[in-house]
């Protein structure tokens, strides 16, 4: 069996490079950039935004789709079949991603939740 050194954890192996200035340095201090660069109150607002903008762009695959094949209905030589089947499937796609992260998103709030 080996013997354990007396100090295992000392010295700088790695320097590490901050990306962030709110990480914490060598010396176990938040950077001196602390408080000179706004941050966010609560994530709370920046999330619902991040929400709100990801479902447009949902709404607007949805209408997308919806106006090609109106316009394919109404003049079918004006529009590309191709067009119209890739609109349909980006629609249906981004739709399909949209339920999938907010079910999840939804199953991890009844984690966090139930967690005691």
């Amino acid at each position: 069996m080996l013997p354990i050194p007396a100090n295992p954890a000392a010295g700088d192996l790695v320097q590490l490079a901050r990306t962030n200035p709110l990480h914490y340095t060598a010396s176990g201090k938040v950077g001196p950039s602390l408080g000179t660069e706004k941050v966010q109150g609560d994530g709370a607002a920046s999330f619902s935004e991040a929400m709100i903008k990801a479902l447009d762009g949902v709404n607007a695959d949805q209408s997308k789709s919806n106006n090609l094949i109106e316009q394919m209905l109404v003049d079918p030589e004006s529009v590309d079949a191709h067009q119209v089947t890739i609109s349909m499937a980006e629609a249906s796609l981004s739709l399909n991603l949209a339920k999938t992260i907010m079910s999840r998103v939804v199953s991890a709030w009844k984690d966090v939740i139930n967690i005691r």
